[in-house]
């Protein structure tokens, strides 16, 4: 209670300052700490026109005051005229080259405002001097690279901050997130299973080694090593969200749940949990419970894209696939650049014979994952089915454009090439085919049977068989 008061009383005495301050039209002096307290009490309330005010009155009696024009360019800032404050920033800092506390100030302010490589060379600047925190300015470095997507100059930066500070738990977590965007997972494994060698109780270090063990698709390995996180920190919820993430890899759904359920202790139930559990009793075929927990997700967050899509594949799942078709639309709605929800979509109206909405679904796959192989080949298989043979031949002929390796599209060219009768065409992308992988030959006698009739073609699949 008498902190407040003195602080109210500190205001009051402040606003009356300031007031004298403004109303005084004959020059009067006042000292410096007097303007710049007045002037950062304003600004601190975001009262920027009463800002301006005193810092132009003070800048009339101290002109070349860096903090006022710091002041100053604060408020330009927040005023909206983010050049006009760096400039005045970079005007502080040529005059006064050696402060260091105006470098960083520069160098936040470019941050700031977007400019992130700006930032990172004056940051960078500021470690030829003599710093007192120089961990923070590392991290803020770290933060610039990641803002660019520059995760490997990031990754070398906080290998040099690790050095400085070895069991800081921010510094660990963001390495896991920049050798992940890396897909650097050998790498990240050996230098989580070395530094837990020297540091075996760090919890952050099991769960990256966890989550990069995940990401490998080495799904017993990640559970151990979640297994040890939570053993170092049970109060760690996301060493259980990846522990249940292993488990339903696994298949092992029933375990995934009952992870799951125990994060409910830890803290307020998400969205995302409650999706997960809905995905692991849809693949229980529990349809009823599935439904139940999408639902509740929706409870928690209107705007969550997986569970509108959960919900529209149970519909689907359960006999009532028309009525699935406006939940996975709000899905899409919700998520619309989601390449995976887009091919539940188009299959789901394939499924209904929509064929025009289905083929512009398609479409929208193939853009959105160009790599998704097998949205081609439905797409084409949709086309081929409905006697439009020559588009579903540009369709695999684009996507070998995309994925020119792929024996399964080259495979799918040649039935739909023989389909239109173009044989020569068919025994080139055939030679193609058998050369890149002659067992999946198979694939085109079961896909087109016909072809067993083609004594041309049969004896070039017999002369590849080496």
């Amino acid at each position: 209670m008498e902190e407040n008061f003195d602080k109210e009383n500190n205001n009051q005495e402040l606003i009356q300052k300031a007031e004298r301050m403004l109303n005084e039209k004959d020059a009067v002096f006042h000292d410096i700490e007097e303007f710049e307290e007045v002037a950062e009490f304003y600004l601190e309330d975001l009262q920027l026109e009463q800002t301006l005010a005193i810092v132009k009155k003070g800048l009339e009696q101290y002109p070349n005051s860096p903090n006022l024009l710091m002041i100053l360019c604060e408020y330009e800032f927040l005023s909206g005229n983010q050049e006009k404050a760096l400039k005045t920033m970079k005007n502080i800092v040529e005059v006064h080259p050696y402060n260091i506390d105006y470098l960083l100030e520069y160098a936040n302010l470019n941050a700031r405002s977007g400019n992130s490589i700006e930032a990172i060379q004056l940051y960078e600047k500021s470690l030829k001097h003599d710093l007192e925190d120089r961990e923070s300015v590392l991290m803020d470095i770290v933060f610039e690279c990641q803002r660019i997507q520059d995760f490997q100059k990031a990754l070398n930066y906080l290998k040099i901050a690790l050095e400085l500070s070895p069991d800081n738990e921010m510094i660990l977590f963001e390495m896991g997130i920049s050798y992940s965007e890396l897909s650097l997972e050998k790498e990240a494994i050996q230098f989580f299973k070395d530094y837990l060698d020297y540091n075996p109780y760090s919890y952050v270090a099991w769960f990256n080694l966890g989550s990069m063990y995940a990401k490998q698709g080495k799904n017993k390995k990640a559970l151990f090593a979640f297994d040890y996180s939570i053993v170092t920190n049970e109060y760690f919820p996301a060493s259980y969200y990846g522990k249940a993430n292993a488990y339903i890899q696994l298949t092992e759904y029933k375990k995934a749940i009952k992870v799951l359920n125990s994060t409910f202790v830890l803290e307020q139930p998400h969205a995302f949990v409650y999706c997960m559990i809905g995905e692991c009793h849809e693949k229980l075929e529990d349809y009823t419970k599935a439904l139940t927990f999408y639902e509740k997700s929706l409870e928690l967050d209107n705007d969550f894209a997986d569970a509108w899509m959960g919900i529209g594949v149970v519909k689907d799942l359960t006999n009532k696939s028309k009525e699935a078709i406006k939940f996975m639309e709000r899905g899409i709605e919700k998520d619309p650049t989601n390449s995976e929800f887009w091919y539940l979509y188009a299959e789901l109206l394939s499924k209904l014979d929509l064929k025009d909405d289905a083929k512009l679904a398609f479409t929208k796959v193939t853009e959105l994952d160009p790599n998704n192989t097998d949205a081609w080949l439905d797409y084409s298989n949709l086309l081929y089915e409905n006697q439009l043979v020559n588009e579903a031949t540009s369709i695999i002929e684009k996507a070998l454009k995309e994925n020119s390796n792929n024996e399964d599209l080259r495979y799918r060219l040649v039935a739909y090439l023989i389909k239109k009768g173009d044989l020569e065409n068919a025994k080139k992308n055939l030679i193609l085919a058998l050369k890149e992988n002659y067992e999946a030959h198979k694939q085109l006698l079961e896909f087109y049977p016909e072809i067993k009739k083609l004594n041309e073609l049969i004896e070039l699949i017999k002369q590849h068989n080496k």
